[in-house]
């Protein structure tokens, strides 16, 4: 199975999974820790994982056949999925209830969603739209009121 990471992501994912942290992976490397998080973040996507143990696995099973050296050392973060819903209530689908049934049931593939992209755009594009809807709404009550006022002194009210 080729998951086709880049030789950066490869080397990253290595380090993940001897449980160094993304400072000392950046430290190591001579890269930001940001830059770390993206290259972890697009190896998890390629491997269809969703935590650096996981992506260590992954490689140390399907990618190189050489296993990979994962340390027992704790790490400051953890590690642990969100949900760890056992195998079997998975697979009895009557045990599934709403939406977290359904969540519960993608196991690996879940993801916590993006807020960049097209996302963010389309937030900060709606809150223009409305801050623009309201500027033209309480600029335009003050004529309203002298219309109105207008139209009583006429008689026409």
């Amino acid at each position: 199975m080729s998951f086709k990471l880049t030789p950066r992501e490869l080397e990253i994912v290595r380090l993940a999974g001897e449980r160094l942290g993304d400072k000392e992976i950046a430290q190591r490397l001579g890269l930001s820790p940001r830059t770390v998080q993206n290259h972890l973040h697009r190896a998890y996507e390629k491997l269809g994982v969703s935590d650096r143990l996981q992506a260590a696995r992954r490689l140390s099973d399907s990618y190189s056949g050489e296993p990979l050296p994962l340390s027992d050392l704790p790490i400051s973060t953890p590690v642990e999925p969100v949900i760890a819903a056992p195998s079997a209530a998975i697979a009895d689908r009557k045990t599934r209830s709403g939406l977290y049934g359904w969540y519960a049931e993608l196991d690996g593939w879940r993801r916590p969603r993006k807020l960049g992209g097209s996302l963010l755009w389309l937030i900060i594009g709606w809150a223009l739209v409305w801050l623009i809807f309201i500027m033209v709404g309480v600029s335009l009550v003050h004529p309203v009121l002298e219309a109105l006022n207008r139209m009583r002194w006429l008689g026409l009210m």
